[in-house]
């Protein structure tokens, strides 16, 4: 367990599990890294939404009517 200092508190740390780690400003998320990560994101699932069904699995599909 950590204590504070006298008069002092732990600004700008962060306290997980009894560790105490300096948060750095690199660690904090960039708006621009998460418009591009939504992005990505939304293209990976366009696409595998656009995805031929292969004929197999359409076989085994119908197999269960």
């Amino acid at each position: 367990m950590s204590v504070a200092p006298l008069g002092g508190s732990f600004q700008g740390d962060i306290l997980s599990l009894g560790n105490k780690t300096k948060q750095t400003p690199s660690s904090a998320p960039q708006k621009g890294g998460e418009k591009d990560a939504g992005s990505a994101l939304r293209q990976a699932y366009q696409k595998t939404v656009n995805e031929k069904i292969p004929d197999e699995m359409l076989d085994l599909l119908s197999k269960l009517d």
